[in-house]
Protein backbone atom coordinates (compact mmCIF):
# COMPACT_ATOMS: atom_id res chain seq x y z
CA UNK A 1 0.00 0.00 0.00
CA UNK A 2 1.22 3.70 -0.64
CA UNK A 3 1.99 6.29 1.77
CA UNK A 4 -1.97 6.87 2.86
CA UNK A 5 -4.30 4.94 4.86
CA UNK A 6 -7.81 5.41 3.26
CA UNK A 7 -9.05 2.56 4.83
CA UNK A 8 -8.86 3.48 8.01
CA UNK A 9 -9.74 7.20 7.36
CA UNK A 10 -13.21 5.97 5.34
CA UNK A 11 -13.94 4.13 8.77
CA UNK A 12 -13.37 6.91 10.91
CA UNK A 13 -15.65 9.15 9.15
CA UNK A 14 -18.14 6.66 8.87
CA UNK A 15 -18.14 5.50 5.03
CA UNK A 16 -19.30 2.25 4.73
CA UNK A 17 -19.89 2.77 0.63
CA UNK A 18 -17.67 4.46 -1.90
CA UNK A 19 -18.69 4.01 -5.75
CA UNK A 20 -16.35 4.64 -8.85
CA UNK A 21 -18.35 5.76 -11.89
CA UNK A 22 -17.13 5.76 -15.20
CA UNK A 23 -18.04 9.03 -17.10
CA UNK A 24 -20.54 8.78 -20.15
CA UNK A 25 -19.85 8.88 -23.81
CA UNK A 26 -17.61 12.32 -24.54
CA UNK A 27 -16.78 14.20 -28.08
CA UNK A 28 -13.15 13.31 -28.55
CA UNK A 29 -10.96 16.45 -27.60
CA UNK A 30 -10.55 19.05 -30.28
CA UNK A 31 -10.28 16.27 -33.62
CA UNK A 32 -6.79 15.91 -33.10
CA UNK A 33 -4.93 12.79 -32.23
CA UNK A 34 -2.56 12.84 -29.12
CA UNK A 35 0.95 13.36 -31.08
CA UNK A 36 -0.75 15.82 -33.09
CA UNK A 37 -0.59 18.81 -30.00
CA UNK A 38 1.96 20.98 -29.72
CA UNK A 39 2.63 19.57 -26.05
CA UNK A 40 1.27 17.43 -23.33
CA UNK A 41 -0.20 20.69 -21.83
CA UNK A 42 -2.25 21.63 -25.09
CA UNK A 43 -3.67 17.95 -25.27
CA UNK A 44 -4.50 18.39 -21.52
CA UNK A 45 -6.03 21.42 -22.11
CA UNK A 46 -8.49 20.38 -24.40
CA UNK A 47 -8.95 16.79 -23.05
CA UNK A 48 -10.33 18.42 -20.06
CA UNK A 49 -12.91 20.36 -22.04
CA UNK A 50 -14.88 17.40 -23.45
CA UNK A 51 -18.35 17.24 -23.74
CA UNK A 52 -20.80 14.72 -23.49
CA UNK A 53 -22.83 13.41 -26.42
CA UNK A 54 -25.82 12.91 -27.10
CA UNK A 55 -25.55 9.30 -26.33
CA UNK A 56 -23.80 10.31 -23.07
CA UNK A 57 -26.52 12.21 -21.99
CA UNK A 58 -28.92 9.27 -22.39
CA UNK A 59 -26.63 6.72 -21.26
CA UNK A 60 -26.50 8.66 -17.96
CA UNK A 61 -30.24 9.16 -18.18
CA UNK A 62 -30.37 5.03 -17.73
CA UNK A 63 -27.47 5.26 -15.25
CA UNK A 64 -29.69 7.76 -13.11
CA UNK A 65 -32.57 4.90 -12.30
CA UNK A 66 -29.81 2.55 -10.84
CA UNK A 67 -27.95 4.82 -9.08
CA UNK A 68 -31.28 6.70 -7.29
CA UNK A 69 -32.55 3.22 -6.89
CA UNK A 70 -29.21 1.39 -5.55
CA UNK A 71 -27.45 4.74 -3.84
CA UNK A 72 -29.58 8.24 -3.36
CA UNK A 73 -27.65 11.26 -3.87
CA UNK A 74 -28.81 12.13 0.23
CA UNK A 75 -26.13 9.09 0.94
CA UNK A 76 -24.06 10.83 0.17
CA UNK A 77 -21.43 12.66 2.58
CA UNK A 78 -19.72 14.51 -0.84
CA UNK A 79 -19.84 14.21 -4.55
CA UNK A 80 -16.55 14.05 -5.68
CA UNK A 81 -15.66 14.47 -9.04
CA UNK A 82 -12.11 14.42 -11.73
CA UNK A 83 -11.65 18.17 -13.14
CA UNK A 84 -12.85 16.62 -16.55
CA UNK A 85 -15.96 18.33 -18.05
CA UNK A 86 -17.23 14.97 -18.97
CA UNK A 87 -16.45 13.68 -15.76
CA UNK A 88 -18.45 16.48 -13.90
CA UNK A 89 -21.54 16.49 -16.31
CA UNK A 90 -21.85 12.71 -15.68
CA UNK A 91 -22.27 13.75 -12.15
CA UNK A 92 -24.80 16.36 -13.25
CA UNK A 93 -26.92 14.19 -15.30
CA UNK A 94 -26.94 11.26 -12.45
CA UNK A 95 -27.14 14.08 -9.26
CA UNK A 96 -29.05 16.98 -10.19
CA UNK A 97 -32.75 18.40 -9.02
CA UNK A 98 -33.88 21.04 -10.28
CA UNK A 99 -34.55 24.64 -8.76
CA UNK A 100 -35.95 27.97 -9.09
CA UNK A 101 -31.88 28.96 -9.26
CA UNK A 102 -28.75 27.05 -9.79
CA UNK A 103 -26.52 26.66 -6.91
CA UNK A 104 -24.37 24.01 -8.70
CA UNK A 105 -20.59 24.55 -9.43
CA UNK A 106 -19.19 25.89 -11.82
CA UNK A 107 -17.37 22.60 -12.79
CA UNK A 108 -20.80 21.95 -14.47
CA UNK A 109 -21.53 23.02 -17.93
CA UNK A 110 -24.73 22.67 -18.33
CA UNK A 111 -27.53 26.15 -18.75
CA UNK A 112 -30.03 24.23 -17.31
CA UNK A 113 -30.85 25.14 -13.05
CA UNK A 114 -29.89 22.52 -10.84
CA UNK A 115 -29.07 22.12 -7.26
CA UNK A 116 -27.30 19.77 -5.42
CA UNK A 117 -28.59 18.04 -2.34
CA UNK A 118 -25.42 17.68 -0.85
CA UNK A 119 -21.91 19.40 -1.62
CA UNK A 120 -19.62 18.72 -4.36
CA UNK A 121 -15.25 18.58 -4.28
CA UNK A 122 -13.00 17.96 -7.23
CA UNK A 123 -10.25 15.72 -6.47
CA UNK A 124 -7.72 16.24 -9.05
CA UNK A 125 -5.56 12.91 -9.65
CA UNK A 126 -8.78 11.22 -10.66
CA UNK A 127 -7.76 13.02 -14.06
CA UNK A 128 -4.84 10.71 -14.70
CA UNK A 129 -3.51 13.21 -17.75
CA UNK A 130 -0.27 14.60 -16.50
CA UNK A 131 0.10 12.34 -13.46
CA UNK A 132 0.32 8.80 -14.15
CA UNK A 133 2.71 8.56 -17.81
CA UNK A 134 3.47 4.85 -17.37
CA UNK A 135 -0.30 4.25 -17.34
CA UNK A 136 -1.43 6.57 -19.75
CA UNK A 137 1.11 5.20 -21.89
CA UNK A 138 0.03 1.65 -21.43
CA UNK A 139 -3.40 2.74 -22.45
CA UNK A 140 -2.58 5.04 -25.48
CA UNK A 141 -1.18 1.86 -26.63
CA UNK A 142 -3.53 -0.74 -25.50
CA UNK A 143 -6.82 1.00 -24.89
CA UNK A 144 -10.03 0.20 -22.62
CA UNK A 145 -9.52 -3.00 -20.93
CA UNK A 146 -10.04 -4.34 -17.46
CA UNK A 147 -7.14 -4.36 -15.18
CA UNK A 148 -6.20 -7.86 -16.10
CA UNK A 149 -5.16 -6.91 -19.75
CA UNK A 150 -2.87 -4.34 -18.14
CA UNK A 151 -1.63 -6.56 -15.01
CA UNK A 152 -0.04 -8.76 -17.72
CA UNK A 153 2.56 -5.89 -18.91
CA UNK A 154 5.65 -5.31 -18.07
CA UNK A 155 5.31 -2.79 -14.77
CA UNK A 156 1.33 -2.85 -15.48
CA UNK A 157 0.70 -3.23 -12.12
CA UNK A 158 3.04 -1.30 -10.34
CA UNK A 159 2.14 1.72 -12.46
CA UNK A 160 -1.16 1.29 -11.89
CA UNK A 161 -1.20 0.73 -8.42
CA UNK A 162 1.13 3.48 -8.13
CA UNK A 163 -1.73 5.64 -9.72
CA UNK A 164 -4.16 4.18 -7.19
CA UNK A 165 -1.99 5.42 -4.26
CA UNK A 166 -2.10 8.94 -5.97
CA UNK A 167 -6.36 9.06 -5.62
CA UNK A 168 -6.35 7.67 -1.98
CA UNK A 169 -4.16 10.03 -0.51
CA UNK A 170 -6.33 12.69 -1.59
CA UNK A 171 -9.66 10.54 -1.16
CA UNK A 172 -8.19 10.02 2.83
CA UNK A 173 -7.77 13.76 2.96
CA UNK A 174 -11.34 14.13 1.65
CA UNK A 175 -12.61 11.65 4.20
CA UNK A 176 -11.13 13.44 7.01
CA UNK A 177 -12.62 16.90 5.86
CA UNK A 178 -15.81 15.69 5.16
CA UNK A 179 -16.37 13.13 8.66
CA UNK A 180 -19.10 15.15 10.13
CA UNK A 181 -20.78 15.37 7.31
CA UNK A 182 -24.35 13.36 6.97
CA UNK A 183 -24.34 9.96 4.77
CA UNK A 184 -22.29 7.07 4.53
CA UNK A 185 -21.43 7.06 0.74
CA UNK A 186 -18.51 8.87 -1.47
CA UNK A 187 -19.41 8.63 -5.28
CA UNK A 188 -16.30 9.76 -7.31
CA UNK A 189 -16.74 10.20 -11.01
CA UNK A 190 -13.57 9.79 -13.09
CA UNK A 191 -11.80 8.02 -15.79
CA UNK A 192 -12.09 4.25 -17.79
CA UNK A 193 -10.08 1.82 -15.91
CA UNK A 194 -7.80 4.79 -14.16
CA UNK A 195 -10.99 4.14 -11.12
CA UNK A 196 -10.23 0.34 -10.89
CA UNK A 197 -7.06 1.33 -9.62
CA UNK A 198 -8.29 3.38 -7.28
CA UNK A 199 -10.44 1.41 -6.56
CA UNK A 200 -8.10 -1.99 -6.10
CA UNK A 201 -6.09 0.53 -3.49
CA UNK A 202 -9.20 1.31 -1.67
CA UNK A 203 -10.39 -2.35 -0.85
CA UNK A 204 -6.61 -3.45 -0.58
CA UNK A 205 -6.53 -0.82 2.27
CA UNK A 206 -10.27 -2.10 3.76
CA UNK A 207 -8.07 -5.80 3.62
CA UNK A 208 -10.31 -7.30 0.86
CA UNK A 209 -10.02 -10.78 0.26
CA UNK A 210 -8.33 -12.43 -2.43
CA UNK A 211 -11.48 -13.70 -4.41
CA UNK A 212 -13.00 -9.97 -3.64
CA UNK A 213 -9.47 -9.04 -5.65
CA UNK A 214 -9.62 -10.87 -8.48
CA UNK A 215 -13.23 -9.97 -8.77
CA UNK A 216 -12.35 -6.00 -9.45
CA UNK A 217 -9.00 -7.44 -11.84
CA UNK A 218 -11.36 -8.66 -14.43
CA UNK A 219 -14.59 -5.76 -13.83
CA UNK A 220 -14.45 -4.56 -16.98
CA UNK A 221 -15.96 -1.14 -16.42
CA UNK A 222 -18.22 0.29 -19.62
CA UNK A 223 -19.56 4.45 -19.53
CA UNK A 224 -21.49 5.65 -16.98
CA UNK A 225 -20.77 2.13 -15.08
CA UNK A 226 -19.57 2.34 -11.46
CA UNK A 227 -17.58 -0.11 -9.17
CA UNK A 228 -19.93 0.09 -5.91
CA UNK A 229 -17.53 -0.94 -2.59
CA UNK A 230 -19.06 -2.12 0.23
CA UNK A 231 -17.90 -1.92 4.16
CA UNK A 232 -19.61 -4.49 6.47
CA UNK A 233 -18.21 -6.38 9.66
CA UNK A 234 -14.94 -5.68 8.71
CA UNK A 235 -15.14 -6.79 5.33
CA UNK A 236 -15.71 -5.69 2.15
CA UNK A 237 -17.36 -6.36 -1.29
CA UNK A 238 -17.86 -5.13 -4.75
CA UNK A 239 -20.74 -4.70 -6.95
CA UNK A 240 -20.55 -4.09 -10.79
CA UNK A 241 -23.00 -1.10 -11.25
CA UNK A 242 -24.38 -2.07 -14.99
CA UNK A 243 -28.04 -2.23 -17.07
CA UNK A 244 -25.46 -3.98 -20.18
CA UNK A 245 -26.94 -5.91 -22.53
CA UNK A 246 -28.66 -2.66 -23.61
CA UNK A 247 -28.81 -0.57 -26.27
CA UNK A 248 -26.66 2.35 -25.57
CA UNK A 249 -23.94 0.07 -24.40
Amino acid sequence: MGDHNVGEALDKSGVTRILFIRHANAAPPGGKKKGEYNGIHDWQKDDQMRPLTDKGKKQGAVARVWYERDVGVAANKILITSGARRASETLQVLCEEKAKKSIFSGLCTSSSTVAMAVGMELVGSLHPAGIAPKCEALFDTHGYAPLSKFYAMEGGEEAFAEYGNLVCAELEATAKRVAMNKGNTLSCFGHAVFLNAAAMQVVRSWGADEATVRQLVELDLGEAEGIQIDRAGGACTIKHCTVRPHELW
